[in-house]
């Protein structure tokens, strides 16, 4: 029996997932589907459209059969610690034999090439990235161009440019952590159809990001349903139709300036990334500004994108502090599998899983108990991540606990 693991967010869950999907089990031919989900935050620093017990029954009905939560330390964090510890959680689960992920090049063995090099990162690239960060650039541009020139005299791979494309950029990320982690995981790709960063809709497949902006402005639209699963645009319309509007990083604007507007500037140097005086900017700014996109527009530099912008926000709001993210980019920080969804078949693998992983497997949450700092730290974050989330809800529900009182969908 083989299994194929799949790094996901399913904000929301559309045609290209469900094709990925589809695509990643023939091509290892694969028996199973196991999906490491982003929860109540994702990788762009924002909030999930939909909470994520929501995305995970998307995931199930799309055809994937477990969903473990990527734990927020992880999941709102640039490529480098996003790939890692969605990788760990994977490979500590000892039943996972290859890694499927989309990327722009749709070519492993350049992809493999290319994150050998920046895995090593032999001393003339490193001075290279050295020299352009002095320019001004962002460390993610810096390393890109730096990587291009790096590439001119390799004849074998002709992309000298994949650090532009976005899934290139996570693609070769899973690979250095295969890599770091000593991983049996064989990794494989599916070349993307559609652009990532298009946040128009032209086809049946389009990127999560047009889609998200068409929910947003258009509501229930036949632009929508032409891009989504049936079953995805049923779940919508409950969600929606239950008072549950789709999510958005102003939906957070209240409790983000007020936390903002809390905190010292000294204080905000505590978090990863808050650099070069951008704490000043952050609070000379978050005392004028009424929401958080006027907030971004005021801060922006040049050395910081507004992804970097967002995380560092969305770090500062929930207190996960430099100290968490060094922590547990550590290889030997411990880590939990935090079940989200199941169908039949990922019941059977959560039997076996029983027995072949090292880390705790959390279905109910009530019952995790841990004398270990660690993953005490990494549940607490967890718990108050959705507690946050939560205070997005339009509707009346806005308590506290949701991750003690709703289980897993199966």
């Amino acid at each position: 029996m083989k299994t194929v693991g799949i790094i996901s967010e399913y904000n929301p869950f559309h045609n290209g997932h469900k094709y990925h999907l589809e695509n990643a089990k023939a091509k290892c031919e694969a028996d199973f589907v196991v999906c490491i989900m982003s929860g109540s935050f994702v990788q762009r620093g924002e909030p999930a459209i939909f909470d994520k017990w929501t995305r995970a029954k998307m995931a199930i009905e799309g055809g994937a059969d477990l969903i473990i939560e990527l734990p927020i330390v992880y999941s709102c964090q640039p490529a480098e610690i996003f790939a890692y510890g969605a990788m760990k959680i994977l490979n500590s689960m000892n039943m996972i034999d290859f890694l499927c992920f989309g990327s722009e090049s749709g070519d492993i063995n350049q992809l493999k090439e290319i994150s050998k090099i920046l895995y090593f990162e032999p001393a003339e690239l490193k001075n290279l990235i050295k020299i352009n960060i002095a320019k001004g650039f962002s460390y993610p541009k810096a390393l890109s161009i730096s990587l291009s020139a790096y590439l001119e005299s390799f004849d074998d791979i002709p992309d000298k440019k994949a650090l532009e494309n976005p899934n290139n950029t996570l693609a070769i990320e899973y690979l250095k952590s295969i890599i770091k982690l000593d991983s049996s995981i064989k990794p494989t790709t599916i070349k993307r159809t559609n652009d990532y960063n298009d946040l128009t809709i032209k086809s049946t497949i389009s990127s999560a990001s047009a889609i998200r902006r068409e929910l947003y402005k258009n509501g229930m639209s036949e632009n929508l349903k032409l891009t989504v699963p049936h079953f995805v645009w049923d779940i919508t319309n409950n969600q929606i139709q239950s008072g549950n509007i789709p999510i958005s990083l102003n939906s957070l604007s209240d409790i983000m300036l007020y936390q903002l507007r809390r905190m010292k500037s000294e204080e905000m140097k505590d978090f990863f990334n808050a650099n070069e005086g951008i704490e000043n900017r952050i609070k000379k700014y978050a005392l004028s500004c009424s929401n958080i996109e006027e907030l971004l527009e005021n801060i922006k530099v040049k050395r910081y994108t507004r992804t970097n912008l967002q995380r560092l926000l969305i770090h500062m709001l929930i207190n996960i502090t430099r100290s968490d993210t060094a922590l547990f980019k550590q290889n030997l920080t411990p880590a939990y599998i935090r079940v989200l969804g199941f169908n039949d078949k990922g019941k059977f693998l959560l039997k076996r899983l029983k027995d072949k992983c090292n880390y705790p497997i959390i279905t109910k949450v009530a019952d995790f108990k841990t004398e270990s700092p660690e993953l005490a730290r990494l549940f607490e974050l967890d718990i108050l991540s959705t507690d946050i989330y939560s205070l997005t809800n339009t509707g009346k529900n806005k308590k506290a606990g949701k991750d003690y009182y709703t289980s897993p969908i199966y």
